[in-house]
């Protein structure tokens, strides 16, 4: 019997990936000349935005998936614009925190859709119930665990969370990125 190796996503982990993108497509977000005219850019706001961090402008660039020329090109998660429109000013922390993984690194990621996908993943770590915890001091849980108990558990995604938490979301995205370079050295592959 030969033991198989093969690491890679078998048809149904495509599939939910292939569904996963589909659904965040369906909900129509935002494209280049959309963006260009809410933030006064031309039409192609992606390379404008791109140009800008390329440069090292203080400006923050957005992030765009590649949605497909059929579909408008690059398409931007609204998560990273605040009401006014401007593009949040934590973004830019969020993408250097989410480079630290390799396979989020905008040089491997170039479509966008590791990083969206990571970004609409729920995780029980960014629950209303979980950052309530987080934040307050451990006299405040012992002196009122009532409180805490009641609290939403569910599951959100970092996208749901940013406008309102930005730095829980940086700070899971930097300890993923420590988790990820701790199991390297673990496994032997670290400097």
């Amino acid at each position: 019997m030969h033991a198989s190796t093969d690491f890679g996503p078998n048809a149904d982990d495509v599939a939910a990936i292939w569904n996963l993108r589909e659904t965040l497509l369906a909900q129509n977000w935002p494209d280049s000349e959309t963006i260009g005219s809410i933030l006064g850019l031309t039409a192609n706001a992606h390379a404008e935005s791109k140009a800008t961090s390329d440069r090292g402008n203080e400006d923050t660039p957005m992030f765009g998936v590649w949605a497909g020329r059929d579909r408008g090109g690059y398409r931007y998660p609204p998560f990273q614009f605040l009401k006014s429109g401007l593009v949040h000013p934590q973004l830019l922390e969020l993408m250097e925190a989410l480079a630290r993984q390799p396979g989020l690194h905008p040089r491997y990621d170039k479509s966008g859709w590791e990083r969206a996908f990571w970004l609409y993943q729920p995780r029980k770590r960014l629950s209303v119930q979980a950052l309530e915890l987080r934040a307050a001091k451990l006299k405040e849980v012992q002196e009122n665990p009532e409180r805490f108990a009641t609290l939403a558990n569910d599951a959100r995604t970092p996208a749901e969370v940013f406008s309102d938490d930005c730095l829980a979301v940086i700070d899971l995205a930097n300890e993923d990125a420590d988790q990820l370079t701790c199991d390297v050295s673990v496994l032997g592959g670290g400097a």
